[in-house]
């Protein structure tokens, strides 16, 4: 059940509308979308939404409570998360310390895949310790 735990509102993230609902069956297949860490976009009307690609990627949110469509809530870049496990990582793989994770497009999860070099990724973060992943979004790979 991953939480957000240290963050700077004031250069690590920015405020953004959902597109739809996120709730606990919002996630693929029925899975929930609160307290994971998923990556997402801006659509077309500036809206939030899951990132389908690397480059649409802007940021992570790891939400505790269910939202309504055109609410707004915080989207991170730079901040700390706790209590991360398995179900933030695409695969179900239990996190380790000393990882790098990317945003795997699948379902917007992480994925310990780097890009390879001709492609483009979104860094997400690393982890500190197997439970505390430290987030610093941004592009990986060739751009």
């Amino acid at each position: 059940m991953s939480r957000l735990d240290k963050t700077n509102s004031a250069i690590g993230s920015f405020r953004a509308p959902l597109n739809a609902a996120w709730n606990a069956t919002s996630g693929p297949s029925g899975v929930t979308d609160l307290n994971r860490v998923i990556g997402v976009a801006l659509n077309g009307s500036g809206k939030l939404i899951k990132a389908t690609t690397a480059v649409s990627c802007v940021g992570i949110l790891c939400l505790s409570s269910a939202k309504a469509a055109g609410d707004i809530v915080d989207v991170f870049t730079n901040c700390e998360v706790v209590e991360l496990d398995l179900n933030d990582i695409q695969g179900a793989t239990t996190p380790a310390a000393g990882t790098k994770y990317y945003l795997d497009v699948t379902a917007g999860r992480l994925t310990a895949t780097a890009p390879i070099a001709a492609n483009i990724g979104f860094y997400i973060g690393t982890t500190v310790e197997a439970s505390r992943l430290v987030v610093r979004a941004g592009f990986a790979g060739a751009l």
